[in-house]
C-alpha cells in the first residue's frame, strides 16, 4: 500500500505540485487507488477532528490534554482497510495526514505551504514526528497518563525508547509520582529520565527486561526517583505499603499473591 505525499517540483521553468505515492515495495494500481481514496478521506478526517476537539473544548485545553485528544482521534490510522501498519512504522502516514492537517492541530512554528505544513524539522514524518507522539499518547487512556504532566515530559518519554519497551515501566513510574501528591517539575522529570536510562538503554543493543522481576523493575525506578531528588526519603517496606490507602496500588498482583503465599520478605525498596 501506500501514500499520497505532495510535492513542488520545477519542469521546464515552472513549478508545479506533483501527487507522487510514497510507499514501500513495489507500488500497484490497486496500492494506487487506495492512497488516493485515503487522501480523499484524510481531508475531510482532519477538518473533521478540529470541529470535534472545538466542541469538545480540548483544543484549547493545556498541551498534554489537547494533543492526547487529538491522538485518541489519529486511532483511525489503526484500520488495516484504510491504512497500511508498513505506513504507520515508516512514518509515511504523517506525512500524508500533515498535508491536511489544519494549523490549529499542529506545534507553534509550523508553516502552510502549497504542499501542506512544515516545522522545516528533519523529524516530520519519522519515528519523532508531532503526529506520531500524539498518537502514541492517545492510545492511553486520560486517567492512565495525566500523570506525566506537561507535553515537554511525554516528549522527553518518547526519546527514551528503552522506558517504553517494559510494558512494567510507565504504570511503576506513574505509582511513584502520583504518590508524591504533588506536581513533577520538567527538571525533575528530564533527570529521573535520564537516571532511568542507565538501566533501559535507549541503544540499539538494549538490555532486555523481560527477565527481570517487577519487584526489581520497582526498586530501580524508586532508586532512580531518588536520584532525581523526586523520592526524599526511604520509601516504606512491602507490608508496609500495601497497608497504607495512599500508596495501596503501588503493588502489583504478583506482589499481592506473593505476600499472600509468604514468598515476599520484608525488605526497603
Amino acid at each position: 500500500m501506500a501514500v499520497i505525499v505532495r510535492r513542488k517540483a520545477i519542469i521546464n521553468g515552472k513549478e508545479i505540485i506533483m501527487t507522487p505515492f510514497l510507499g514501500e515495495g513495489k507500488i500497484t494500481r490497486d496500492d494506487m487507488e487506495k492512497a488516493r481514496r485515503l487522501d480523499k478521506y484524510l481531508e475531510q478526517k482532519m477538518n473533521h477532528i478540529l470541529k470535534e476537539m472545538k466542541r469538545e473544548g480540548t483544543l484549547n485545553a493545556n498541551a498534554l490534554k489537547k494533543w492526547h485528544a487529538l491522538g485518541e482521534k489519529l486511532s483511525f490510522v489503526d484500520d488495516k482497510s484504510l491504512v497500511n501498519p508498513e505506513d504507520v512504522n515508516n512514518g509515511y502516514i504523517w506525512q500524508a495526514i500533515r498535508q491536511h492537517c489544519p494549523l490549529e492541530l499542529l506545534p507553534r512554528g509550523t508553516q502552510k505551504t502549497d504542499v501542506g505544513a512544515t516545522t522545516k524539522a528533519r523529524r516530520e514524518g519519522k519515528k519523532y514526528d508531532h503526529l506520531h507522539y500524539c498518537y502514541q499518547l492517545g492510545r492511553h487512556k486520560w486517567e492512565d497518563i495525566n500523570w506525566v504532566g506537561e507535553w515537554f515530559n511525554w516528549i522527553t518519554l518518547m526519546e527514551s525508547p528503552g522506558l517504553m519497551r517494559d510494558p512494567r515501566v510507565l504504570p511503576i513510574m506513574k505509582q511513584m509520582i502520583r504518590s508524591l501528591e504533588r506536581t513533577i517539575t520538567k527538571n525533575e522529570f528530564r533527570v529521573l529520565a535520564k537516571s532511568l536510562r542507565k538501566f533501559f538503554s535507549t541503544k540499539s543493543e538494549y538490555r532486555d527486561t523481560s527477565g527481570v522481576s517487577d519487584s526489581e523493575i520497582r526498586e530501580i525506578i524508586i532508586k532512580s526517583g531518588r536520584e532525581a531528588g523526586i523520592v526524599k526519603t526511604k520509601m516504606k517496606s512491602a507490608y508496609q505499603l500495601i497497608d497504607s490507602g495512599r500508596m495501596k496500588e503501588s503493588f502489583l498482583i504478583q506482589d499481592r499473591e506473593n505476600i499472600k503465599r509468604g514468598n515476599f520478605q520484608k525488605r526497603q525498596l
